[in-house]
């Protein structure tokens, strides 16, 4: 049996959340800011914005059957299945949600309950974008600039491309985090299970698509900066 030492103002959370005397803000200002941010970048600058994805080369067309494939790798791939044990870890360290207990049996039960919550999500997603015809690539900016790449990174996090090379928001992405947060419900704890806990699951799985995407765009700069010269 192992453990992981918990944070000393753990306790405290819990108790709060035991009274029902937290008020989640936070996560939704990370709602309210995803669901403002990337039209509100879109808007500001027009002139910039109006060809976000010019200077990217048109891409192949991706099928329904292209789709699936990329669904399957984002839900189940090696890079996939090791965001879901690197969350269930650190939820482990959190004792979150205590009630799963510690333990390989705490671990597992964890990393599972990621493993679903991404599947529901990706599987929504896959849905709504097949229907939508939605891409669910992730296409560079092809600028230069910090701002300017890391507001296309920002923005795609609920701007998309279709099938036409046109642009629409991203429906699929935010009914895959809300249909996740929502669905992932009915495994957690009694006490988790409400509206304001869903909301909070929503808000992460789009924070985390904001991250990954600012990553994507930069990562390609920072492997050539860490090649031996």
């Amino acid at each position: 049996m192992w453990t992981f030492p918990r944070p000393s103002a753990r306790a405290a959370r819990k108790e709060e959340l035991r009274t029902g005397r937290r008020t989640p803000r936070r996560y939704w200002a990370i709602i309210l800011f995803l669901l403002v941010c990337p039209p509100a970048l879109l808007a500001q600058a027009d002139a910039e914005l109006s060809n976000l994805f010019s200077q990217v080369s048109p891409p192949t067309h991706l099928t329904v059957g292209g789709k699936l494939r990329f669904y399957l790798n984002a839900t189940y791939g090696s890079d996939a299945l090791a965001r879901s044990a690197a969350s269930a870890g650190l939820n482990q360290w959190l004792d979150s949600p205590d009630e799963w207990g510690q333990g390989m049996k705490g671990y597992d039960r964890r990393c599972a309950s990621s493993i679903g919550s991404t599947t529901i999500n990706n599987s929504i997603r896959f849905g709504i974008g097949s229907a939508l015809r939605e891409d669910p690539r992730y296409f560079p900016s092809g600028r230069k600039g910090f701002l300017p790449r890391l507001r296309h990174a920002l923005a795609s996090t609920l701007v998309t491309r279709t099938d036409s090379g046109g642009r629409a928001f991203a429906v699929s992405r935010l009914g895959g985090a809300l249909g996740s947060g929502f669905i992932s419900n009915s495994w957690h704890p009694a006490r988790e299970r409400t509206t304001n806990h869903a909301l909070e699951g929503a808000g992460i799985t789009l924070a985390m698509g904001a991250g990954m995407n600012v990553f994507r765009e930069f990562w390609p700069d920072m492997r050539r900066m860490s090649r031996p010269r």
